[in-house]
């Protein structure tokens, strides 16, 4: 199994995995509406982006990793220095898990379909899969 990285840029820069156009979001909905919500499929190809039930999980644990592994440190790192009393830091923290995830989550989309396709590229209909799942 050999990783296609150009697959994962493309899908975490936005665009369909399979015929890298651009994912177009609602632009009728609302901002907060449009943050969380992913297209069913790509205007361009058909492509399904949100698949059967359970694939969601992918993106609820880059979702997890990016804030438990990538914001939480660096609110550790200014305990640690002295930029936050521990008081504050917790604070933060409790800010941080409720308020982020909702903000990231369609960047976690990206991410886990770039990682998906680009573990298994014979998943995408370009390689002769249907494209309703």
């Amino acid at each position: 199994m050999k990783f296609r990285s150009d697959i994962f840029w493309r899908s975490a820069r936005g665009n369909c995995p399979d015929c890298a156009k651009p994912i177009v979001l609602n632009a009728t909905k609302p901002w907060y509406q449009r943050l969380v919500n992913i297209p069913a499929v790509c205007a361009s190809c058909g492509m399904t982006l949100r698949r059967k039930e359970g694939f969601f999980l992918g993106a609820m644990v880059w979702n997890y990793g990016l804030t438990a592994f990538g914001l939480l440190p660096l609110i550790l790192l200014a305990t640690t220095l002295g930029w936050l009393s521990h008081a504050h830091a917790i604070e933060t923290a409790v800010v941080v898990i409720f308020i982020v995830p909702p903000f990231i989550h369609a960047l976690s989309w990206r991410l886990w379909i770039g990682t998906y396709y680009a573990f298994l590229p014979d998943q995408l209909p370009s390689s002769g899969r249907r494209l309703d799942d």
